[in-house]
């Protein structure tokens, strides 16, 4: 599962362009790249514990702090 293009611009938008763990000013146009400003949208509880594709289910994160969530990386 993963998050519509529609809730990661509102999820974007509710955490003002910031990391919403360590602040870290990000860009939107560099979703999931490695420039300078990179974020990911996380499921705060993981799709394998039940979590949902729901904008209340969404965190976004720097590629930093993605990295060091506990399911990073994992389906």
């Amino acid at each position: 599962m993963a998050f519509t293009d529609t809730i990661k611009k509102e999820a974007f938008s509710r955490a003002k362009d910031k990391c919403e763990k360590c602040g870290k000013q990000l860009v939107w146009t560099n979703h999931n790249e490695g420039e300078r400003g990179a974020w990911q949208a996380h499921h705060k509880t993981s799709v394998s514990a039940g979590g949902k594709d729901y904008l209340s289910n969404c965190m976004i994160l720097c590629l930093d702090c993605h990295k060091k969530t506990r399911t990073y990386g994992s389906h």
